[in-house]
């Protein structure tokens, strides 16, 4: 009895040994198993890192964005994304300057960030990728959409604006060029805060008749609101839809869209202020009915896919070269083409509007470009002056 029993312990003991080394192996097991895990993990999270990282470009020139959702990329102030001339970076600083911009110099990037806040009650700043409404640079993508339809044979810049509206008035004289150039002669409409369908706003330009014979000098956004509605006409698109096709997919834009009541809302809107009203209260400038826009200010965009835009355009990806040189032709001693001014020291195009302020500029050789967006309506800042000290600076430096 004494032997059974002896062998019945060691029968225990040995049981206890191999359970033990089962549990020894299976935790190292378990452990190979959770450092490989981890590897694999930190490897994905650098491959992820290194994509995000090159995700957004310009040209040939990868531009790095905070993404979206981090919070502390937004939380710091004025970080800049690129500053590779510090003479211009300085200039911005000590000028008062309250925005985003994008200068190039010899087609690269030499400067890109925010100034300011977009926001002072959140003291959220202004950043390389803050969002502003573009108001009336918007038609110079009318006019290319114009001249796009032009090469495709659906129309000629000399037809009479009859052809397409028979009761326009004065609708045999007005030729399509004379509405692209701002030389119509009609008296156009008055901005209300009202909703109006793109009909409507038709109907009251045609109703409110003309001022004068076709040929002197006249800015009215009422000839872009027609030359908008002759867009869809021709195209059997809406304007939006026409303008994501052959516009936006082919610039590559991808901070780009319309605009509503729910602007300020999205998470990288700036928000437009008069010079009282910045950093002593928070009341932005009153939104306008952005139905009452179609066409000529509904649009909003950041200034590296404005810089986008005009690669495109120049490049020919949009229209063709001769085009580009009916575009940027004077149609008067304004210096006005169509959605261009052609200035001696640039081509330019502007918007104002909710206390934003936009300039869009690029030399005649197409190297150096200056996009300026202001999200403070400032009468002692005038953006074209800014654009004759960046340029000065600009050519003291090639």
């Amino acid at each position: 009895m004494l032997k059974g029993h002896f062998r019945m312990k060691f029968f225990n003991f040995k049981n206890k040994r191999v359970l033990m080394v089962i549990f020894l192996a299976l935790f190292l097991v378990l452990g190979i198993i959770f450092s490989i895990c981890q590897l694999e993990g930190s490897q994905s999270s650098v491959q992820v890192h290194k994509k995000d990282e090159t995700k957004a470009s310009i040209g040939s020139n990868h531009i790095k964005r905070p993404q979206k959702n981090n919070a502390a990329a937004l939380s710091v102030k004025n970080e800049p994304t690129i500053v590779k001339n510090h003479s211009l970076d300085n200039f911005f600083s000590h000028n008062g300057f309250i925005g985003s911009v994008i200068i190039v110099q010899n087609n690269q990037v030499v400067l890109e960030r925010g100034y300011g806040y977009a926001d002072t009650t959140q003291k959220r700043n202004n950043t390389s990728n803050s969002l502003f409404l573009i108001g009336s640079t918007e038609k110079a993508m009318i006019a290319t959409s114009i001249l796009q339809l032009k090469e495709k044979g659906k129309l000629n810049l000399d037809d009479p604006i009859a052809k397409y509206y028979p009761n326009f008035p004065n609708g045999q004289k007005i030729k399509l060029r004379n509405l692209l150039t701002h030389t119509s002669g009609i008296n156009g409409r008055a901005e209300t805060f009202s909703k109006k369908t793109p009909k409507e706003l038709l109907q009251e330009i045609i109703a409110n008749g003309i001022r004068s014979q076709p040929g002197q000098w006249h800015y009215l956004d009422a000839n872009y609101i027609v030359l908008a509605d002759l867009v869809v006409k021709l195209s059997s698109q809406s304007l939006r839809e026409y303008l994501k096709q052959h516009i936006f997919q082919p610039s590559r834009l991808e901070h780009t869209g319309f605009a509503d009541a729910n602007f300020f809302k999205k998470q990288n809107s700036s928000l437009g202020y008069v010079k009282q009203h910045y950093l002593t209260d928070t009341q932005t400038e009153k939104l306008p009915e952005f139905s009452q826009l179609y066409g000529v200010g509904d649009m909003y965009m950041d200034p590296a896919d404005m810089y986008r835009f005009d690669q495109a355009l120049n490049s020919g990806k949009l229209i063709s070269q001769k085009d580009l040189q009916t575009m940027f032709t004077p149609g008067s001693s304004s210096h006005y083409g169509m959605g261009f001014y052609n200035d001696p020291g640039l081509i330019v195009n502007r918007g104002f509007l909710s206390g934003f302020s936009i300039s869009n500029g690029f030399t005649h050789d197409k190297k150096d470009f200056i996009v300026l967006f202001s999200n403070v309506k400032d009468d002692k800042i005038s953006l074209g002056t800014l654009n004759g000290h960046i340029l000065a600076l600009l050519n003291s430096q090639h």
